[in-house]
């Protein structure tokens, strides 16, 4: 009965998932296929909204299909030296488009100079869009999400700390379990596949790195991945 109720959560989940940004793709090329709308600049607007609901659909779909893979151990990296400047500043450009208005304030730090790393570049570049993707979903407009780039000398670390409405500490040792929801939210009806964190753990440890996370009710999360500098 557990896992009838896990599979069947996890089908509303992404039902949810997919109906939110198709409902609006169908509204706004409707309006514009018709000719409603004539305003450059209101077309502007609602082509921006289509391109963003797109990628997050993208998202959704990388996300299955690597879990998918990861499930069945056919998931492959592909190791290149890796600009994680690159990777985070154009994660961080995206996501910024996606806050039209009254969305939580991104921003990247960079400490320092950042070596490069032996990596999966599009690999990376999905760990760091699930957390961000994640952090936006719990944190509240006029709030901040920063993303911080650093290196002990040994290792790169990259964080993604929002000001959102943190974890229970009971939760904070399965946030990483496949299809898991916290107790937050459910309680504040956040949809969501339970598998972003997942995802990113496997990538993180597939690079020989490890992924932390410190939170505090009310008062927001902070999540680490360290990855090793390899000569």
């Amino acid at each position: 009965m557990e896992v009838l109720k896990i599979k069947s959560d996890f089908v509303s989940s992404v039902s949810h998932e997919f109906k939110t940004p198709l409902t609006s793709i169908k509204a706004l090329m409707e309006r514009l296929v018709d000719g409603k709308v004539r305003d450059q600049g209101k077309m502007d607007q609602y082509f921006s909204i289509i391109a963003q609901d797109t990628d997050k659909l993208t998202r959704l779909v990388n996300n299955l299909l690597d879990f998918s893979k990861i499930e069945e151990g056919k998931k492959e990296y592909v190791f290149s030296d890796t600009d994680i400047v690159r990777i985070a500043t154009e994660q961080v450009q995206s996501f910024k488009r996606e806050q039209l208005m009254n969305g939580p304030d991104i921003r990247l730090e960079i400490a320092g100079e950042i070596p490069t790393l032996r990596a999966d570049a599009d690999a990376l570049s999905r760990a760091l869009a699930n957390l961000l993707s994640n952090a936006l979903k719990f944190t509240p407009p006029g709030k901040a999400i920063r993303v911080g780039i650093g290196s002990d000398g040994g290792n790169v670390l990259l964080e993604v700390e929002d000001e959102g409405i943190g974890i229970h500490p009971d939760e904070l040792g399965r946030v990483f379990e496949k299809f898991f929801q916290g107790r937050n939210a459910l309680d504040q009806s956040v949809k969501g596949t339970g598998l972003g964190l997942t995802l990113v753990k496997h990538i993180v440890e597939a690079h020989g790195g490890k992924i932390l996370v410190e939170s505090r009710l009310g008062r927001g999360s902070k999540f680490s991945m360290v990855f090793p500098i390899k000569s």
